[in-house]
């Protein structure tokens, strides 16, 4: 294992960069946050991007089932038996490297200084070899995952047309504005039935948001109800990869070459550094 992670971090850190972090929330659970955040990593590696995904929503993640296959390591392996971020990462047929949260890990908040320096200092090694991160965090909103979600270059918001996941959506948007203003926010219609009502849906947002927050959102794309989704689900198969073609693939394929062109506005510090210092300001 020791020496299949340390020709990974070789193979990856053949020229040192800081990565585009992204972090994708939704407001309330069930509404394919995750599926998307996969799905979105492996079109951005076909494109010849190096890719991370790091699993966020502590407790509940599930990003390495819907890639196939259950992860052998995860965060909670790393800090509590003093691993490096390499022995941890995983690559598949998927293309993408990820990181599994740990299902029994309650809260970062819950780290020990000593656990807190190893924590930062293996996962800004991986910052610097990775063209893009997307952290796929839990539906919701905590304390500490307020941190990750503002230090990040921009947030995804994804939603479907129900009004409570618009609602719940909202919450969200208007809690980070509250809490920074000047960050990026992208909206995801996820799952709409027609296209009149995934515009209505982005529509609605994006009104609210301006005349309520002054805040003017982004929709980086929409997502039609597919039955590739629901199938990719039950054969653990990324629909990006089991149906290419399908109206779901194309979508996010969409979105994705939008985020690889979309020239990000990266803060002075690299996404770790500013996430340490907020942690410690807190």
């Amino acid at each position: 294992m020791a020496d299949q992670a340390e020709m990974l971090r070789q193979r990856l850190s053949a020229e040192t960069k800081q990565a585009k972090v992204w972090g994708i929330v939704s407001g309330k659970g069930g509404v394919g946050k995750s599926n998307i955040s996969a799905n979105l990593a492996i079109s951005l590696s076909k494109s010849g991007y190096k890719v991370l995904v790091f699993d966020l929503d502590i407790g509940m993640g599930n990003i390495d089932l819907l890639l196939g296959k259950a992860s052998s390591k995860n965060i909670l392996d790393m800090l509590q038996h003093g691993l490096g971020i390499w022995d941890i990462i995983e690559q598949d047929r998927t293309g993408i490297s990820h990181i599994a949260g740990g299902r029994n890990f309650s809260s970062i908040a819950s780290l020990d200084s000593s656990m807190m320096d190893h924590f930062f200092m293996q996962l800004s090694e991986a910052e610097t070899v990775y063209d893009h991160i997307i952290l796929d965090m839990g539906a919701g909103i905590t304390e500490w995952s307020l941190g990750f979600i503002l230090c990040c270059d921009e947030v995804l918001t994804v939603t479907t047309p129900e009004i409570t996941s618009i609602t719940d959506a909202y919450s969200m948007i208007k809690h980070i504005h509250a809490s920074k203003p000047e960050l990026s926010v992208a909206l995801i219609i996820n799952r709409f039935e027609t296209i009149a009502e995934g515009k209505a849906a982005a529509a609605k947002l994006t009104e609210v948001s301006h005349r309520f927050l002054n805040k003017r959102l982004k929709v980086l794309g929409m997502i039609p109800y597919d039955m590739a989704v629901k199938n990719s689900v039950k054969n653990q198969v990324p629909f990006v990869l089991s149906s290419p073609s399908s109206p779901a693939s194309r979508s996010v394929k969409e979105m994705a070459a939008k985020l690889a062109g979309e020239p990000v506005i990266q803060q002075r510090s690299s996404f770790f550094t500013r996430l340490r210092a907020f942690l410690i300001e807190r």
